[in-house]
């Protein structure tokens, strides 16, 4: 199951983009939320652009995990509507990797 929903937003702070995808028996909903930056007296401190909001669900559960809001490193947006969809997929990846590798029994002694 591929990234096929996609659906936009008109308003400022809202969400934008959505997608869907399927990863390891979960299910990876990721949107995008824009910013419009903050300003701090008269310069714009934290510039606008995008950041990732992340759910995860699995077909054994539908409760999600914690919706996650995905920024750069440094936490600033993401400058594109498609780097923060990528961005947020890769962190679902690395999230359900590990969740899979605890859950599963370690060696017996």
């Amino acid at each position: 199951m591929a990234g096929n929903n996609l659906s936009r937003g008109a308003v400022q702070g809202g969400f934008d983009m959505h997608r869907t995808y399927g990863y390891k028996n979960f299910i990876v909903d990721v949107e995008t939320e824009s910013t419009d930056g903050s300003r701090s007296g008269t310069v714009l401190s934290v510039p606008g652009g995008y950041v990732a909001v992340v759910r995860i669900s699995s077909a054994a559960s539908p409760a999600p995990v914690e919706k996650l809001r995905v920024t750069r490193d440094d936490g600033s947006p993401f400058v594109t509507e498609a780097e923060a969809l990528m961005r947020g997929y890769g962190v679902a990846q690395r999230i359900v990797d590990d969740m899979i590798a605890l859950a599963k029994p370690g060696p017996k002694r």
